[in-house]
């Protein structure tokens, strides 16, 4: 019999336990491959919304860690506009709005004549008329708040009247409310004030170098819609939070991995003792363990990548989540929990290991 046949018979002797390790292992890989995928995806999403409504470049207040919370004023929009390799610039104003009933979503509001308002893919219904308290609704947010055109939905103690649907293809602009910038900056208090100028650079200009003219003339950053959302600091704690979790779980796996292994050196030392009787060598014993411990961990590993996927479509298909962040697993999540598993199958087999083949044969046999 190979070393493979005689670590698989050993394992299936006790399939309980072997079950169970593989469960716990399945858990910890499946939690890292479904956080690896949400840190991921949360800048995925507002990345591909921003990308989506026609941004190219973004401009933002410098040094503000919170993309949400930056003020920008308004009057910037024309000292961009009259740069040479300008072709578009867009005022956009974000902000957290709630429902009469506590339903909390997020709001932008768009200057008159912006390119995102002909981008806009409406369902149903018509744009907001400039000035007025109208406003498009996502379709999924219109869907989880039972809206439609025509209704009539209160924002910041104010009536608005719901007038379009869209649909648009990224997760965080279906659960989006779209209304004219000047209405927004009223309701929410903040006259004069943007977020952020979607800038568009004309057909040949340089980027790099039309860059470093609005940085030059102006006290912002500015970047693409990627690299903003690097330096905000919503997105790194919850990017943190989701390493920090994920590296707990490889522990708790490995620890699991670990305390299975020793159990079944201690419940089989006579075992040891009789094939190291029979003249195995050292090396080969430890071979035959740690050879257990990397089958364990590859199979909890393959397990785990079911149930990342599974638990990242339950996430999806929630609307308080999925309305917001897509949970689309890419090859890197999948692959990280199977390059972790191999060293860590090893080094959990490595103590179990060594201290089994410190017994002599004669002491192991005396082990009931």
């Amino acid at each position: 019999m190979t070393l493979t046949g005689f670590a698989l018979r050993n394992l299936l002797r006790r399939p309980a336990r072997t079950i169970l390790t593989v469960l716990s292992i399945a858990l910890a890989a499946g939690t890292v491959v479904g956080l690896l995928a949400l840190g991921r995806g949360i800048t995925e999403s507002v990345a591909r919304g921003l990308e989506e409504s026609g941004a190219e470049l973004m401009v933002a207040q410098r040094g503000a860690t919170e993309i949400i919370s930056a003020r920008l004023p308004e009057s910037y929009g024309g000292r961009i506009a009259a740069l040479p390799g300008v072709r578009s610039v867009s005022a956009e104003l974000y902000a957290f709005a709630a429902t009469a009933e506590g339903r909390q979503f997020l709001l932008v509001g768009w200057s008159t004549g912006a390119p995102s308002w002909a981008r806009a893919p409406l369902a149903a219904g018509r744009l907001p008329r400039p000035g007025a308290r109208e406003l498009l609704l996502g379709d999924v947010l219109a869907e989880s708040l039972r809206l439609g055109v025509g209704a009539r939905l209160e924002l910041f103690e104010e009536p608005f009247e719901v007038v379009g649907i869209t649909r648009f293809g990224t997760a965080m602009n279906r659960g989006l409310g779209i209304l004219p910038l000047d209405v927004l900056q009223a309701a929410a208090l903040r006259p004069g004030q943007v977020t952020a100028f979607s800038v568009g650079a004309a057909e040949g200009a340089d980027q790099a170098a039309l860059r470093a003219a609005i940085a030059a003339a102006l006290p912002v950053t500015v970047s693409d819609t990627r690299e903003l959302l690097e330096g905000d600091r919503n997105i790194g704690i919850l990017r943190a939070v989701s390493r920090a979790i994920y590296a707990v779980a490889l522990v708790m796996g490995g620890l699991s991995l670990f305390s299975t292994l020793l159990m079944s050196v201690q419940e089989r030392t006579r075992e040891i003792g009789v094939i190291a009787a029979m003249g195995w060598s050292d090396v080969r014993i430890i071979g035959l363990i740690a050879l257990e411990g990397l089958i364990l961990g590859c199979a909890g590993c393959a397990a785990g990548l079911v149930v990342g996927l599974l638990t990242s479509s339950i996430f999806g298909a929630l609307p308080a989540i999925g309305d917001f962040v897509a949970f689309t697993p890419d090859l890197a999540d999948i692959a990280l929990p199977f390059l972790a598993a191999l060293p860590l199958s090893a080094l959990a087999a490595a103590y179990p290991a060594w201290r089994a083949v410190r017994l002599m044969p004669a002491e192991a046999l005396r082990h009931l």
